[in-house]
C-alpha cells in the first residue's frame, strides 16, 4: 500500500469532527485532486463504523450537484455506496443515464442494494448498459437482493445470461439461480461443462440453486449431472 493510501486509510478510520471539517473544506477547494480527496474521505468516514454519516451525505449531495470535474463526480457517485445513505438515491437515479461510463457504473454500484421502485427501476435500465461494468454492478444488486422478485426481475436476469461479459453472465445466473427459477439449469450445466476460467462463479450459482449450505466434496461433472436429475433433491 503506497504512503498516501496508508495516509487517508488512518484519516478515514479516524472519523472525528476535525476531520470531517477537514474533508468538507477540501471538497470545496479550487483544485480537482483536493476535492476528490475531500469526497472520498466523507463517502467512508471511520470506515468500518460510519461517523457523521448524515453531515457527509449533505455534503456529498451538495457536491453531485454542483461538479463539472469528471475525476471528482466519478469519486463522488462511488463515494455514495460506500457511505450506504439511501437520501442518495434520487440524485443516483438522475445520472443513470449520463454519458461517461464511469459514472454510470458508479450509479450502479452505489444503488447496490437499493429497494425503491424507482432505484429498481433504474438497476433494471443499467442491466441493458453498453458498459460491461455498469451491466455487472447492476446485475449484482438485482440478483443478490432477493426480496425483489416477480416476472420482470426474473426476465431482466434471464436477458444477460448470455452476455459476452463473462462477469454479468455469472451475476444473471446466480439471480436466477437464488430464486430458484428452473430456467437456469441448462445454463448452469453449460457454463459447468465448458470448464472455463471462470468456473468457480458458475459452480458458486448451482450450489445456490441446488441449495447446499455447506459445499459438498463434489467436481464440477458430478454438480451438473445432479443438477440435471429429474428429482435432485434442493
Amino acid at each position: 500500500m503506497k504512503f498516501a493510501d496508508r495516509l487517508l486509510a488512518v484519516l478515514e478510520a479516524r472519523g472525528t469532527r476535525e476531520v470531517v471539517d477537514a474533508a468538507i473544506a477540501l471538497s470545496g477547494a479550487r483544485d480537482p485532486k483536493s476535492r476528490r480527496l475531500g469526497v472520498t474521505i466523507l463517502g467512508q468516514l471511520g470506515s468500518p463504523a460510519r461517523t457523521f454519516p448524515e453531515e457527509c451525505c449533505d455534503a456529498l449531495l451538495e457536491i453531485i450537484h454542483r461538479e463539472q470535474d469528471r475525476d471528482v463526480l466519478i469519486a463522488t457517485v462511488f463515494a455514495f455506496g460506500h457511505l450506504g445513505n439511501r437520501r442518495c438515491e434520487g440524485a443516483l437515479i438522475g445520472l443513470r443515464n449520463h454519458s461517461d461510463d464511469d459514472v454510470r457504473h458508479g450509479v450502479a454500484f452505489s444503488l447496490c442494494g437499493a429497494t425503491s421502485d424507482a432505484a429498481v427501476g433504474a438497476l433494471l435500465e443499467l442491466m441493458d448498459d453498453p458498459y460491461e461494468r455498469a451491466r455487472d454492478w447492476a446485475a449484482t444488486s438485482i440478483g443478490q437482493t432477493v426480496s425483489i422478485d416477480g416476472p420482470e426481475i426474473r426476465d431482466a436476469l434471464l436477458r444477460r445470461v448470455n452476455d459476452a461479459d463473462v462477469f454479468v453472465r455469472a451475476e444473471a445466473l446466480h439471480g436466477l439461480a437464488r430464486r430458484r427459477d428452473d430456467r437456469v439449469v441448462p445454463y448452469l450445466v453449460a457454463e459447468i461443462s465448458a470448464a472455463g476460467e471462470h468456473e468457480g462463479l458458475f459452480v458458486d450459482a448451482a450450489k445456490s440453486y441446488l441449495g447446499f449450505s455447506v459445499d459438498p466434496d463434489m467436481d464440477s461433472e458430478a454438480l451438473a449431472r445432479l443438477l440435471q436429475l429429474p428429482n435432485r433433491q434442493s
